[in-house]
């Protein structure tokens, strides 16, 4: 469990930024993890064909990539030529210290590829054009072709959590980032698999993402950059749809307001065994709350 205590100035200071270049930092962070998704499988293809050998090292070796890859968006809408200059001239001890970091993220049978080294070893400076001209590549085959329709969807993210904020408070919208994360206190709980806590007094900066799987925090230990958060943005009337099914989809889109199964069966002509089997799916993926009263089981869209 990650716990982000954060103080009235970060929470003043929060705000949503949008970057093309943390989206490929996604695809790089958990290509493994959904390799036979159609995505991945894309992404691969786009490495495989330009011989993008650096990315290619880091896609292999997930759990670590390095943050000047990932140049946080100064404003709100990030250009994708600004975030690739600011890769190509990191400053050389930046990308020492933490391509190191990358270099020791795994030890023992799980040698880093030699094709990295080998460029890491002739400059930090060659090395960071290097990874530019590879992401400007990764950029051109595979993401600025569905850039448009990403870039939709992850606006239309931030304008639904900017309404949440305006009738509920940052809480909720903090709260409601993904099944994982909740707000309590003062305090921000990320469900990971590893403790860490940290306390935020500058800002606070969220990013969604159409691929992330789970909430991402990014925290630089030197303090220079703000706890920022990568978060699966919210999809679509059609995205779900498409994903869930019809009849998932239309009992979703029906819990706006708590309702019991015997109710969604009746108003979508139903068996009450087929709404119990579809709640039950939409709960375990985070996607219904259900709360008791009395002897009723409500259910409602979280």
């Amino acid at each position: 469990m990650i716990t982000i205590e954060l103080s009235a100035t970060a929470l003043a200071s929060a705000r949503f930024g949008l970057s093309p270049l943390m989206e490929i930092g996604t695809v790089l962070n958990q290509w493994q993890e959904h390799r036979d998704a159609r995505w991945a499988r894309a992404a691969r293809d786009t490495v495989v064909r330009h011989d993008l050998r650096l990315l290619a090292g880091f896609l292999e070796h997930r759990g670590y990539v390095p943050d000047f890859l990932n140049p946080l968006p100064s404003g709100y809408d990030a250009n994708v030529e600004e975030e690739l200059h600011a890769v190509a001239t990191a400053a050389p001890e930046q990308v020492a210290a933490e391509v190191a970091g990358w270099v020791r993220g795994r030890r023992g049978t799980d040698p880093r590829p030699r094709p990295v080294l080998d460029l890491l070893e002739s400059g930090e400076d060659r090395f960071a054009h290097r990874v530019a001209d590879e992401l400007a590549r990764f950029w051109a085959d595979f993401l600025s072709p569905r850039w448009s329709a990403v870039h939709r969807r992850l606006e239309a993210d931030v304008d639904r959590r900017a309404r949440i904020a305006a009738r509920e408070g940052l809480g909720a919208v903090l709260g409601g980032l993904h099944a994982g994360t909740r707000w309590e206190d003062g305090v921000l709980r990320v469900c990971r698999p590893f403790d860490r806590a940290v306390r935020e007094d500058a800002g606070l900066l969220l990013m969604p993402s159409t691929l992330a799987g789970h909430v991402g925090v990014g925290v630089d230990p030197l303090g220079v950059r703000p706890v920022h958060l990568v978060y699966p943005a919210l999809m679509s009337g059609h995205d779900l749809a498409e994903v869930l099914g019809h009849t998932r989809n239309t009992l979703l889109l029906d819990l706006e307001t708590p309702r019991t199964t015997t109710e969604l069966a009746g108003r979508h002509h139903l068996a009450p065994s087929t709404v119990s089997y579809h709640l039950g799916r939409l709960h375990r993926a985070g996607m219904v709350t259900r709360s008791r009263s009395g002897t009723a089981v409500r259910y409602r869209r979280s």
